[in-house]
């Protein structure tokens, strides 16, 4: 079938001119000096018709075909959510005084997704290549180094991420060191993905995305000061994922 670029009509292919609309469909198709539409003659080599200015001539076209948007830069950005999500969980379930074994394999769980959380992010954010993603793309990604500071700087003075006793702490500059940089860097993190999902709400206009980046960032800041409340950083992570599966699925239905 061959679609008229004027009036869309689909044409069989073996027709010259639309059916409908008698627009030529050929490439470099010469007419006879007749005009196919008010049937005035025309001058030999006339491009136009004299009359009634129908194109007797017509140079070659191609209908593009519209560029389908990649799912590739949602699909990371939602791996991105679930993978944070399920690393909170397990540092959450690691924060507890249970057997020590059992709180290093949690740990390094959670370690392990949250890796794997920040790299989706970044990777995603910088696929979409738009304008405003850079900056998220890059900050992302000192989320899992600033969460491993962190770490190791309770570590160094054998505290619970959930008890810091700040007496401690002070008397070890190089845990106090440790754990301002990676609070900062954790920090920088944080923000960048909940600015680059906020960007991202903006351009797709989905509401769901709003609210999970402002819920992550409250999250991203409570977890910092009160581990306990990591459940609001689940919940804004958690969120987000649903709202790029749905997107996920409303452009796997419109391809098909």
């Amino acid at each position: 079938m061959i679609r008229c670029p004027r009036c869309g009509y689909e044409n069989p292919d073996e027709v010259n001119f639309c059916e409908r609309c008698r627009y030529p469909l050929s490439s470099n198709l010469t007419v006879s000096t007749k005009c196919p539409r008010c049937g005035y003659e025309n001058a030999p080599n006339a491009e136009v018709c004299e009359r009634c200015r129908y194109p007797l001539r017509v140079s070659s076209f191609k209908v593009e075909n519209e560029e389908k948007p990649s799912k590739e830069p949602y699909l990371r950005v939602k791996d991105g959510a679930l993978y944070l999500t399920i690393g909170v969980f397990f540092l959450i379930l690691s924060m507890p005084s249970i057997n020590f074994l059992i709180q290093n394999v949690l740990s390094f769980v959670s370690v392990i997704f949250l890796g794997l959380g920040t790299g989706s992010y970044s990777l995603g954010f910088r696929l979409l290549g738009e304008k405003g993603f850079k900056g998220p793309s890059l900050s992302s990604f000192l989320l899992l180094p600033g969460f491993l500071l962190l770490l190791s700087g309770i570590g160094v003075v054998e505290l619970n991420v959930t008890k810091l006793n700040l007496s401690d702490l002070s008397k070890n500059p190089l845990a106090v060191a440790l754990i301002d940089l990676g609070f900062l860097l954790f920090l920088i993190g944080g923000i960048g993905i909940t600015v680059g999902v906020y960007r991202l709400s903006k351009i797709l206009n989905r509401q769901g995305l709003r609210l999970g980046s402002i819920v992550s960032l409250v999250g991203f800041v409570s977890f910092i000061l009160f581990p306990e409340l990591g459940f609001l950083l689940i919940g804004g992570q958690f969120l987000i994922f649903l709202e790029l599966r749905t997107i996920l699925n409303e452009m796997e239905r419109k391809v098909t």
